[in-house]
């Protein structure tokens, strides 16, 4: 199985020592329920040509800094690979700026949240098969204001109701970040609280990172098996 990381954002620079890069996150997250994955990087916020359709048998977009509404010329493009894989049926799953730019993609609509920042751990609810009730990882202000029509909510949280879709092709998407570790959100709140992000935002961060634990495990087995069950005929020879 031949699956494509397409990085959208990246790790503050004096963070990737320790932490490394978004797509390396996404592998080390997924791989271990995952071993029949080979993994591609393909950077499109560095301006790297995005491959061919057809070039993977499924895809994972990474998270950003960026907003999808910026409507950049990497976006744009990103925007038409995700339509082509849509008509071909390609698996395809989003994390965060990921999850946005499906929706928007797929004729729904991302906004700057009016209910503010999302950082910390927030517990989900969920409606997807293989998902139990958990907490997870969050960063964003922005969020999918308007679903796709061909898409429905597969969980969420107080804060973000709309944070996994599901979509009536193969495509799926959090709002959340299961590739994070606790340390990593750790230290990007030493790096952006009481600045970028506003002191009781920094507070509330804190204090859900002592209360809840994540379980990124069951959303890798969920992912994975998504893509087991949509690469099959990707994968399987012909046979007369």
């Amino acid at each position: 199985m031949r699956l494509c990381i397409i990085e959208n954002g990246l790790v503050p620079e004096e963070l990737q020592d320790s932490f490394g890069s978004y797509p390396a996150m996404i592998e080390s997250w997924l791989a271990p329920a995952l071993p029949e994955a080979d993994f591609t990087y393909v950077s499109a916020v560095r301006g790297e040509a995005l491959p061919e359709a057809t070039a993977f048998d499924g895809y994972l977009l990474t998270g950003s800094r960026h907003s999808c509404y910026e409507h950049s010329p990497w976006m744009l493009q990103l925007v038409a690979l995700l339509r082509r894989l849509r008509s071909l049926r390609r698996p395809v799953f989003g994390i965060c700026f990921g999850h946005q730019i499906m929706a928007d993609a797929y004729e729904g609509r991302t906004t700057r949240a009016e209910v503010g920042w999302g950082v910390g751990a927030q517990a989900y609810r969920y409606a997807a098969e293989g998902l139990e009730d958990a907490a997870t990882l969050v960063f964003h202000q922005d969020q999918v204001s308007s679903l796709p029509p061909q898409a429905r909510v597969a969980g969420g949280s107080a804060h973000c109701p709309h944070g996994v879709l599901e979509y009536a092709f193969p495509a799926r998407s959090v709002q959340f970040h299961p590739e994070f570790t606790v340390d990593y959100l750790a230290a990007l709140l030493d790096r952006y609280g009481n600045g970028l992000l506003p002191a009781d935002v920094t507070a509330r961060a804190w204090e859900s990172l002592q209360r809840l634990t994540p379980d990124n495990r069951q959303v890798a087995r969920w992912a994975a098996a998504f893509f087991r069950e949509h690469t099959r005929a990707v994968c399987s020879p012909f046979i007369p």
